[in-house]
């Protein structure tokens, strides 16, 4: 399986030019928009993000949810924000080496808070025959 920088570029998404030191230390970062305009984000799950069952780790997968929904509630990265509340609930394990696709939307937004809501996709990568 692909080592660290070696995993592919996913179609339609560009890298994300990470300056968060706790989630540059997860891995490369991608992103995209889509037809709506929400902020697509993705990782891919590699060995240092599993746990021992080889899944990735539920604090990595909370992480980098916070992270990409605080990215889409941002209108610039001059104006940052904060979360006050995060809920979370595990459907599904992620495996080593897909590729987790984090999918946000923003549901409301006043004047100081933004309401979202975040969901995931894992992609698993292929191997070559």
């Amino acid at each position: 399986m692909p080592k660290e920088n070696k995993y592919p570029i996913p179609e339609g998404f560009e890298p994300i030019h990470q300056t968060e030191h706790h989630i540059r230390n997860i891995g490369e970062g991608f992103y995209r928009r889509d037809e709506e305009g929400n902020l697509i984000m993705a990782f891919w799950i590699k060995k240092e993000n599993c746990n021992s069952a080889d899944v990735a780790h539920g604090g990595m997968l909370m992480s980098i949810a916070d992270y990409s929904l605080a990215s889409a509630s941002m209108p610039s990265r001059n104006k940052y924000v904060a979360t006050i509340s995060f809920r979370s609930e595990f459907i599904a394990p992620a495996k080593i080496h897909s590729l987790a696709e984090v999918h946000t939307s923003i549901t409301r937004a006043t004047k100081s808070l933004v309401f979202g809501a975040v969901s995931y996709t894992h992609l698993t990568l292929p191997t070559k025959a």
